[in-house]
C-alpha cells in the first residue's frame, strides 16, 4: 500500500497578525498569532527551541506584527505557545490547542474570587484590570465576576484594588526590576506598553515602578532607547498535569526564559 507522506505548509496573513498552517496526512497543525494581543516582550523568542523567531521593534506596533518567525525552521512545537502569558500566541493541533493537552507544560497559576464579599455595584476590579478581562455582573441577584481567561494575565491589579480582600490572584512569575534614573529621559515609552500599568511618572521622580503588578515580561526594556530598565527574572511557576513525549524538553524551555 502507497503511503502518503505529502506535507504541506502555508501563511496567511490577516491585518497585523498570521497564521502559519502544516499539513500531513495525520495532522494539521496551524500557529496563530494576534498582534492585539501581543507586546513585544520577545519571552516566545527566549523560548524558541530553534531560534526561529526574532522581534520587530516595538515602534511598529499597529502596522505590523512585533514578531518574525522563520517559517521554513519553525517546527510548531508549541513553546512560544506555551510560555506567552499574554495569550498573542496559539499553536493548535487537529482543531485543540496544544495547551489543553495534559502533557503540556503551563503556568502554574491561582485565581479566585469570593463574590459573597463583594460590595453592591462595587466594580474597583473591573476599571482596575489593564486588560479588560472581567466583568462584574449582577445574576438573580448575587454579584458575579466574570473573567475572560485569554485577558487575564495574573497581575494582581485586580486583588489590590479590591476594597474587600476579595480575589486572591497569585503571579506565576517573579523578579526584580532596576531603573538607572541617570539615563532616563522621561519619554513614557516604557509606561506606554507596560501591559499592566506598573510604570508610572510622578511628579517627585523620573521614574517608578510597582513590582507588585509587574510581571517581568521585559517588553520596558525593549522599547527604552537609552537602555536605562534592566530587568531579572528569578523564577517561573510551571505545572504539567501529566507526562509525554514532549514534556521534559517544554519544560527546560521555560527555564530559558529565566535570568
Amino acid at each position: 500500500m502507497e503511503i502518503d507522506n505529502r506535507l504541506t505548509i502555508s501563511t496567511k496573513v490577516e491585518g497585523n497578525g498570521f497564521t502559519i498552517v502544516r499539513k500531513t496526512p495525520i495532522e494539521e497543525r496551524r500557529l496563530v498569532y494576534n498582534a492585539d494581543l501581543c507586546v513585544g516582550c520577545g519571552m516566545c523568542a527566549e523560548a524558541c527551541l530553534s531560534g526561529c523567531i526574532e522581534l520587530n521593534p516595538p515602534s511598529v506596533k499597529g502596522k505590523a506584527p512585533l514578531i518574525v518567525i522563520d517559517v521554513e525552521n519553525c517546527h510548531l512545537c508549541g513553546v512560544c505557545s506555551e510560555v506567552c502569558i499574554f495569550n498573542a500566541i496559539d499553536v493548535v493541533s487537529n482543531g485543540r490547542s496544544i495547551k489543553e493537552f495534559d502533557c503540556t507544560p503551563r503556568y502554574s497559576v491561582v485565581y479566585d474570587v469570593d463574590t459573597s464579599k463583594c460590595p453592591e455595584d462595587c466594580k474597583s476590579c473591573e476599571i482596575a484590570c489593564p486588560r479588560g478581562a472581567l466583568k462584574c455582573e449582577t445574576e438573580d441577584g448575587k454579584k458575579l465576576i466574570v473573567r475572560n481567561e485569554k485577558l487575564c494575565i495574573y497581575c494582581t491589579n485586580c486583588k489590590l484594588a479590591c476594597p474587600e480582600d476579595a480575589i486572591l490572584v497569585e503571579k506565576p512569575i517573579s523578579g526584580e526590576i532596576e531603573v538607572d534614573e541617570g539615563k532616563c529621559q522621561v519619554c513614557g515609552a516604557c509606561a506606554d506598553i507596560c501591559p499592566t500599568n506598573a510604570i508610572s511618572f510622578p511628579k517627585d521622580r523620573k521614574i517608578e515602578v510597582n513590582e507588585e503588578v509587574c510581571l517581568f515580561c521585559k517588553a520596558c526594556v525593549k522599547v527604552c532607547a537609552v537602555e536605562a530598565i534592566r530587568v531579572r527574572r528569578k523564577s517561573i511557576s510551571v505545572i504539567s498535569l501529566a507526562k509525554g513525549p514532549w514534556t521534559k524538553v517544554h519544560e527546560e524551555a521555560f527555564k530559558r526564559v529565566i535570568g
